[in-house]
């Protein structure tokens, strides 16, 4: 399994901080939720592109929220991280993401906006790796089961400057009614459109993926799923099988 030492050191420091927010009351301390979450992935699958080489991959992350009080306004910030190859000779291996934004509930429509920052620590200058993305996610609650959702991501310079980047996508989720198995279908659909084709490495292309996830215990969940893009090997970065079809396990956490 090819998972960096700082991907492993961003794991274990979860593992650490976790505990200690649980031990002590946080909201006597600073006001509003923590949350931590950590995962073990047979690939990292980026909308529909392995980042890790089709190699296995160790995730987690860190959230708070808060309700800011204006007008049932919630506030959001986060920091993710995971190990990945994109077989630039391990300029990167790690990549950490920061993010944030709002939120608000009208009734069974939920909807956020904020940012997404990408960062690849030890990546050289020259690749110019690190992007932002601005975010737009509606979510729709059509019953009690299913759930449908809306998304779109906007940067105005691509990661290795590649331009302008769209990202627009739907997705539908349905809890299956019974009541002895906690068990989500889920399925999206998703656009990428990036100005300079070329500097990115494949042309514009749909992603789409299917998968289930098995809640084990309240905290411990099971997922699977398969996914696919339209894009042939000739167009994938580097002539490589990473825009392949694939089927994808993890067993995650959550705090």
């Amino acid at each position: 399994m090819k998972i960096s030492h700082m991907a492993w050191g961003l794991v274990a420091a979860i593992f650490v901080a976790t505990p200690a927010l649980a031990a002590e009351d946080s909201k006597a301390l600073i006001p509003g939720d923590f949350s931590a979450n950590v995962g073990v992935f047979s690939d990292y699958t980026f909308r529909g592109i392995s980042q890790t080489g089709n190699e296995p991959a160790l995730q987690g992350g860190i959230d708070y929220s808060i309700d800011t009080g204006a007008n049932g306004i919630g506030l959001y910030l986060g920091t993710w991280g995971s190990n990945v190859d994109f077989s630039d000779g391990d300029q990167a291996s790690v990549e950490i993401d920061w993010y944030g934004g709002l939120s608000k509930s009208f009734g069974k429509l939920d909807t956020s906006i904020g940012f997404l920052y990408y960062t690849y620590p030890g990546a050289a200058d020259r690749l110019n790796y690190d992007f932002v993305e601005a975010t737009l996610s509606l979510g729709y609650a059509v019953t009690d089961s299913l759930s449908v959702g809306l998304g779109y991501n906007y940067t105005p310079e691509n990661f290795g400057d590649s331009g302008t980047g769209h990202y627009v996508n739907g997705s539908v989720s349905y809890a299956v009614p019974i009541k002895a198995l906690d068990l989500s279908l889920d399925a999206s659909v998703g656009y990428v459109s990036i100005d300079k084709e070329a500097v990115f490495g494949t042309p514009d292309y749909w992603d789409w993926k299917l998968g289930a996830t098995l809640s084990l215990t309240p905290n411990v969940a099971v997922t699977v799923f398969y996914t696919d893009t339209d894009l042939s090997t000739a167009d994938c970065a580097s002539g490589g099988n990473t825009c392949d079809a694939r089927g994808q396990v993890s067993l995650t956490a959550s705090f």
